[in-house]
């Protein structure tokens, strides 16, 4: 009677399996288009799947009765929905794809939980979208089969899958690489799914995994011998044939091996051509080259136009705010893991921290936000880079403006601090911008509605209106900075630096190209931005160099003659012998001779360039071990084991 009853109904088996494979495929299609299902990765989907289904289904039959089983497939099916949305809705959010390690970081989401809100009620169609298989499996549970006994023939499918699976992973030597040798979430859940990557990053959660430092030399331009003597190279004396030879560590001594072989940059024309001068850095929230505009924005477009123009600068995005501020200030590339357990705790020497260094050479030094100070605890690894004295939201700023609105002030920030901070004999201000902060409309963004007016001729979307008048408010803090310095003659002995922690990535890539000059793509282009560093007493100059963020520590570092060792450090000098490299978190990149897809493993020249038969596995080598020993510089206290520390 009871095998009577069973007839017909959909086993459970088949449920989990329908909804994990419907998942993963909305996932994909809502993320990288209907594109992304053709190909070997599917494959990978749909065995996954199985695998997943028959260990879930086999768990459920643990529980002794019917409805205690079908409560527990509707919870999971649910959760996992749930799960999936979530890991749209955080790729969105943030341009990261979502990994279990970033919990620990989770507070950088949950700070900003207003404007989650409002971005996931646009994407409300994804939530219903996702919540489908639930709402079947609720709807026609009584017409599912959660018979207990499992059946030998699901353990010989799930013997088949896991085989299938191996045989296409390593059939695949991108697919074997990720799964074997490379820990990348981002290509983990663009070339496998994120069912596949969840189990590695789990797996390697659990049983770190360790990447090969692969040795190129540098990737250095050819220089004259008659130029290395005139200029000589930014670099420490340091004995690594002592640390290789003392060290027991395996990893460290790769390190030790690394670095020794590797080639520094050299010094060249604009090294010290800063030497003395004062400093003032703006790191921007979400600036963008589509924010800077002659009629809108007229400061920042002087100090672009008078100033260095960089015309292929790159934000990589690489965990919103405190990857990109983590860049900017190390010129190491983030690690998702390591921002949380070295950055954050402050627990690592860093030796070339450019509060630090400044602090070194008796400058007065200070960083301001006018959001809460201990936010990311931002009051702890500021002091770790050297900023003793940093002001923001709960530690002295919300007396001297009005921070209970959201987003803060840039220009009201800039108006209560700059006074005490140009008074200096010699002075280095950090500020931590806000004003232009997602999301960007004029109901609930503060500073679009203050500049609302200015906007009112601009026709665009509200959005990129919004978003305009948001970093109009930042404009007039530079403004500010410059009409101050020039009042207290202190301008031509002053630097001007404004610097994106990233591209504003929440926003629709509609909108960004309603505001770019130029048609921008999903992985490449949108990361295009630009560097202000200015000084009234230099001209005009034109960098088309390929850079990015990371480049921006050691060009200041040269600008100013600092010492400095540069082979520590994986950004490089903006003006060195060192090729123009961006990299980006699923290890694709650009430079001057092209640009490498890591989603489809092709390398596209630039119009009339020819490479070397080995330039792609060169570059693709040297993108490797900066990402990868950023994160060891970070997990081994490295600086603090070669250059000593207090």
């Amino acid at each position: 009677m009871k095998d009577s009853k069973e007839k017909g109904k959909i086993r459970m088996l088949l449920v989990y399996f329908l909804s994990f494979v419907f998942f993963e495929l909305l996932y994909q299609i809502l993320t990288f288009g209907i594109v992304n299902l053709f190909g070997i990765k599917t494959i990978y989907y749909i065995l996954f799947a199985m695998i997943s289904s028959i260990i879930l289904s086999s768990i459920t039959c643990i529980f002794k009765t019917t409805i205690l089983r079908r409560r527990v497939m509707l919870g999971n099916i649910l959760v996992i929905g749930i799960f999936y949305f979530a890991s749209f809705m955080f790729k969105n959010l943030f341009n990261t794809f979502f990994s279990i390690r970033l919990i620990a970081i989770g507070d950088q989401a949950m700070g900003f939980f207003g404007s989650m809100v409002v971005e996931i009620l646009k994407r409300i169609y994804a939530l219903v979208l996702f919540m489908l298989p639930y709402l079947f499996a609720l709807r026609y549970k009584r017409n599912i089969s959660y018979k207990k006994k499992f059946r030998k023939t699901d353990l010989l499918v799930l013997g088949i899958s896991i085989l299938l699976f191996i045989l296409f992973i390593n059939i695949n030597s991108t697919a074997k690489e990720l799964f074997y040798k490379v820990d990348n979430n981002a290509s983990n859940v663009e070339k496998l799914g994120v069912n596949v990557a969840t189990y590695l990053d789990l797996k390697r959660l659990v049983f770190p995994i360790k990447e090969d430092i692969i040795s190129n030399g540098g990737i250095e331009e050819k220089v004259e011998e008659e130029k290395v003597k005139e200029y000589g190279y930014n670099i420490e004396d340091i004995d690594f044939d002592s640390l290789i030879a003392s060290e027991k560590n395996s990893t460290v001594k790769e390190m030790h091996e690394y670095f020794k072989n590797s080639s520094a940059t050299l010094k060249n024309d604009y090294t010290g051509l800063f030497e003395g001068k004062n400093l003032i850095m703006f790191m921007g929230e979400s600036f963008n080259e589509i924010a800077v505009s002659e009629e809108y924005t007229p400061t920042l477009y002087k100090l672009s136009h008078d100033g260095f123009e960089f015309t292929n600068f790159y934000t990589p995005v690489n965990m919103s705010t405190l990857g990109g501020e983590f860049q900017n200030l190390t010129g190491l590339f983030a690690n998702l893991s390591m921002l949380s357990n070295k950055f954050r705790t402050g627990s690592n020497y860093y030796p070339y921290g450019i509060g630090r260094i400044f602090n070194n050479m008796d400058y007065d030094v200070s960083a301001y936000h006018a959001n809460y100070a201990g936010f990311q605890n931002r009051n702890v690894y500021l002091k770790s880079l050297g900023f003793d004295k940093y002001i923001g939201r709960g530690n002295g700023l919300e007396k001297l403006m009005n921070c209970n609105i959201w987003p803060q002030s840039d220009y009201d920030m800039v108006n209560v601090t700059i006074d005490d901070i140009i008074s200096q004999d010699k002075f280095f201000a950090y500020y931590v911008g806000v004003s232009g902060h997602m999301t960007w409309d004029f109901s609930s963004n503060a500073m679009a509605r203050r500049n609302k007016d200015a906007v009112a001729n601009l026709n665009k979307s509200e959005e990129a209106k919004a978003y305009v008048a948001a970093n109009i408010e930042l404009d007039k803090a530079v403004e500010l900075v410059v009409n101050k310095l020039k009042e207290v003659n202190k301008l031509d002995d002053t630097v001007i630096v404004v610097v994106a922690d990233h591209y504003p990535y929440s926003m629709d890539l509609n909108t960004i190209n309603e505001l770019s000059t130029y048609p921008r793509d999903t992985r490449f282009e949108v990361n295009h931005s630009t560097l202000l560093l200015y000084n009234s007493k230099v001209e005009h100059q034109v960098i088309d160099k390929i850079t990015t963020q990371l480049d921006v520590l050691p060009t200041l570092y040269n600008l100013f003659n600092i010492k400095y060792d540069s082979r520590l450090i994986m950004g490089k000098d903006i003006f060195s012998n060192s090729e123009g490299l961006a990299y980006f978190t699923d290890r694709s990149w650009i430079t001057s001779k092209g640009r490498y897809n890591a989603a489809n493993g092709r390398f596209t020249p630039n119009e009339g360039v020819e490479v070397e038969s080995d330039y792609v596995k060169k570059i693709n080598n040297e993108v490797s071990s900066r990402i990868n020993l950023s994160k060891l510089i970070m997990e081994y206290d490295y600086y603090k084991k070669v250059l000593g520390g207090d």
